[in-house]
């Protein structure tokens, strides 16, 4: 079982490299592991048209979303990736810890008050914009925060924690 889903778009070399270099980011802060505590889909499960049929890769992705006590998702572009809305839903409904990061600076570099991205169902989602940042450092600052307050609660010391089940 891993303890965190990894959501984002994974269309091109770039947007895989991000994830990967952003799971080992994470890992290296919170003292996790980055292969047996994070569950990134095309490491992990395979890429649609390379193996895996289509069925086997939504089932596997499910199942792992299910298992896992955290999101991170990476919420680039002109509008939110269809596939990872999907993912942040079921994560919210099922009462899971999600933190997204937008680097796109078309978001939140505006004089608007409010900036119009992301989308206002995936900001509520993020806790209203408290778990959504714009740089891997203040992400994981955050999730390394997280991480140490959910192993005190627990009483885990170890670097994993099988399963969080304390508050968001």
């Amino acid at each position: 079982m891993k303890l965190v889903y990894v959501a984002g778009p994974l269309f091109s070399q770039a947007e895989r490299t991000f994830l990967e270099q952003m799971v080992f980011e994470l890992a290296r802060v919170s003292g996790l592991d980055a292969n047996r505590d994070f569950f990134l889909p095309h490491r992990d499960g395979g890429e649609l048209g390379k193996g895996p049929k289509r069925l086997d890769i939504f089932n596997l992705d499910i199942s792992r979303l299910s298992e896992a006590s955290i999101i991170v998702a990476l919420l680039d572009g002109q509008d939110v990736d269809s596939g990872t809305c999907i993912e942040l839903g079921y994560a919210f409904s099922s009462d899971k810890k999600i933190f997204g990061i937008i680097t796109d600076f078309r978001s939140y570099c505006t004089e608007d008050k409010e900036p119009q991205r992301p989308n206002l169902m995936v900001w509520g989602a993020c806790e209203r914009g408290a778990t959504l940042f714009h740089d891997i450092k203040d992400l994981s600052d955050s999730f390394a925060i997280y991480i140490e307050k959910n192993r005190y609660l627990k009483g885990d010391s170890s670097p994993f924690l099988s399963k969080i089940t304390t508050s968001k």
